[in-house]
């Protein structure tokens, strides 16, 4: 697994506070006193002795612990082979127990068949907790198997299963799956139905002629706009640009008052294409480059489909939208950014792993109408019961091609499993590879797709990107000499391929005096975000960071991207170089090249080419020897000597 782990563990991972590093009266440690103070509560605890743990130790700041007060206890009898059912799956059960309940749980030792369990708190809260125990262990009387049925016919479990050929009996796998087909559709068929269309072109945009939209949208970045897949009779035709915010929200004045404090002048490519689309209630894929202007192209359409849904706000079970992002630091942002939007009273809540279970979990319980979530997080409390997505009927899958590459395709099939099928849902990517497609087809319906420049993979024209080759353990030498010599108005990310790594180049800095700041996944959630906030206040200049820090991440006025270690995916280069040259800006990407890199030559040598850039003679050298190594090892059988070129026999050098 790489940097994005933490986004997906069901419970908050064990921050130790490592020893301070003093320098020029300065300390420097990769936990700040923020994380070491909550770190402190969360070293104390063993996830995997849930005996000794008796249950979340985060609670210890809000009550008091058995420990403290074993004034107020209960010792109940519970059989033993029934404990599972009272801690759950990596022990969620028990903190939702101590959650709603607000007493204490503390399971103790097994005497034969039983196991007894104390319990502290109020005598309400003991009282409280041991009948939803009693509850929870009671013997489950198995489902009959007569009178399973649904509302047209009666059907027994003895339907499901059929003899095969050779006369056993076994599951009748078409009727079962026609069953569950039909008591899905009665489910949905019980929803409260929901409005997509809040649409009403402007006579202006009406007026466009095709030769105006086909100039306007080659003028903008080659905008190509089609509905992905087969045309069928009866769909509307694609709508034409907005070219003014006035132009979209006319019929939306708080909408248009909210934009103008923002101080925006017009509508990006994407928004423009983008909000006739979504607001005339068709499902979307956009795909751009970060920083084009995508989280408000889907963000604001989906304020006015909450609003403008005939349930009240007040009588809906559950949120409305659901924006799901591949990070914390993503999904963090996407609030923040949806924070400056007021609109009608709307409330939106963030839920990331590392961050406060409980306090997510009660911010639901009291009403939300946007669920920014990572993909882990929400199949935690999706699988919890906490949240119901079949209620959500405005979904966004925010680059989705990161999920995939991080993993979260299960999690997310998981967690949309249930989602009712005539929801608006859009997906916004930065490329377009098969496994975006699949799901695609999977949760879209005649979606338009949206392409703002090129569907190959190119990097942002507006950064000048260099190729510097060394030998690997040349490589810190290197950039400690790019840092030496790096203007003092300069702001730089340095981007290593392990987290270790990245903890190294900080430490040395720090060592030789230079402030920076880190960002991966082993910092405690509190120090990822100070990290950030440091770099765009200009606190600190230099951020290293691992590829947790290469999608969604817009710091102003980045100068500099070093890739210290070049990353594994072609695709990640792209992302990296365009953390900078943002907002019409220049920038320059730096990208240190090893012998061992020499797989990637070939598509760098394309991206460079595409952009304009200088491509070194060295780099045609290197594709040009992988592909004749990779010729020779072919026709050996396939032997995998000197592994990515390692070994002078495969002739790099």
């Amino acid at each position: 697994m790489a940097d994005w782990e933490d986004d997906w563990q069901e419970s908050e991972p064990v921050a130790v506070a490592p020893t301070p590093i003093t320098y020029n009266a300065r300390v420097f440690s990769s936990s700040s006193g923020r994380g070491r103070a909550r770190g402190a509560y969360r070293g104390q605890s063993n996830d995997s002795n849930w005996r000794a743990r008796g249950g979340d130790s985060t609670d210890r700041d809000n009550r008091r612990s058995y420990r403290q007060d074993n004034s107020n206890k209960k010792v109940i009898m519970i059989p033993s082979n029934k404990v599972g059912r009272v801690i759950g799956k990596g022990g969620c059960k028990i903190r939702d127990l101590e959650f709603e309940s607000e007493a204490k749980i503390k399971i103790g030792d097994s005497s034969g068949n039983d196991t007894n369990i104390t319990l502290f708190g109020t005598d309400e809260a003991i009282s409280k907790v041991e009948s939803m125990i009693n509850e929870l262990t009671e013997e489950r009387k198995p489902t009959p198997k007569e009178n399973f049925n649904n509302s047209n016919a009666s059907s027994t479990s003895n339907d499901f299963f059929k003899q095969s050929t050779e006369g056993v009996e076994v599951i009748d796998w078409n009727k079962l799956n026609a069953f569950y087909d039909n008591h899905q559709k009665e489910r949905w068929d019980n929803l409260a139905p929901i409005v997509k269309d809040f649409y009403k072109e402007d006579p202006v945009v009406s007026n466009m002629t095709p030769a105006e939209v086909t100039r306007w949208r080659l003028a903008n970045h080659d905008i190509q706009v089609k509905r992905t897949f087969d045309e069928k009779p009866g769909l509307l035709p694609v709508p034409n640009p907005v070219l003014t915010f006035e132009q979209a929200f006319h019929n939306y004045p708080e909408i248009l008052e909210e934009i103008y404090k923002q101080g925006f002048k017009q509508p990006s490519p994407i928004q423009s294409q983008a909000w006739p689309i979504l607001l005339r209630g068709d499902d979307m894929i956009g795909i751009a480059q970060t920083g084009t202007g995508k989280t408000l192209a889907f963000l604001l359409p989906a304020l006015i489909h909450i609003e403008g849904q005939p349930t009240p706000r007040e009588k809906r079970e559950g949120p409305t939208v659901l924006i799901l992002a591949p990070t914390r630091e993503l999904a963090l942002q996407i609030e923040k950014e949806a924070s400056k939007y007021q609109y009608k009273g709307i409330k939106s809540v963030c839920l990331y792993g590392g961050g406060d279970r409980k306090e997510q979990i009660k911010t639901v319980t009291k009403g939300v109408d946007i669920v920014i979530a990572t993909p882990g997080r929400l199949n935690d409390l999706v699988l919890a019961r906490h949240l119901n997505v079949i209620n959500f009927s405005y979904i966004v899958l925010d680059e989705a091609d990161r999920m995939l590459d991080m993993g979260f395709e299960p999690q997310i099939r998981k967690s949309l499993f249930d989602v009712r099928p005539d929801r608006q849902t859009v997906m916004t990517s930065a490329t377009w590879p098969s496994g975006v497609r699949r799901l695609a087809e999977s949760y879209m319906k005649d979606p338009i797709q949206v392409n703002v420049g090129s569907l190959d993979l190119a990097a942002v024209h507006t950064v000048t990107q260099q190729i510097m080759f060394v030998d690997e353990d040349n490589k810190e030498a290197a950039l400690f000499e790019f840092i030496q010599n790096m203007d003092k108005n300069d702001k730089i990310i340095i981007f290593c391929g392990k987290k270790a790594t990245a903890t190294h180049i900080t430490t040395e800095l720090c060592m030789k005096g230079i402030e920076c700041q880190s960002l991966h996944g082993d910092r405690d959630q509190s120090d990822r975000e100070a990290a950030l906030e440091e770099m765009v206040d200009g606190t600190v200049n230099i951020l290293v960071a691992t590829d947790v820090a290469s999608r969604g991440i817009d710091i102003k006025d980045l100068t500099h991207v070093i890739n210290l270690d070049f990353p594994r995916h072609i695709e990640e280069y792209v992302h990296r170089v365009g953390r900078t040259g943002r907002a019409g800006k220049t920038g320059i990407a730096l990208s240190f090249v090893t012998r061992n890199d020499w797989a990637h030559a070939r598509e760098l040598i394309k991206i460079l080419e595409e952009a304009n850039q200088e491509v070194p003679d060295e780099l045609f050298s290197m594709a040009e020897r992988f592909e004749a190594m990779k010729v020779r090892r072919e026709r050996n059988g396939g032997d995998r000597r000197g592994r990515g070129g390692r070994g002078r026999r495969d002739g790099f050098y």
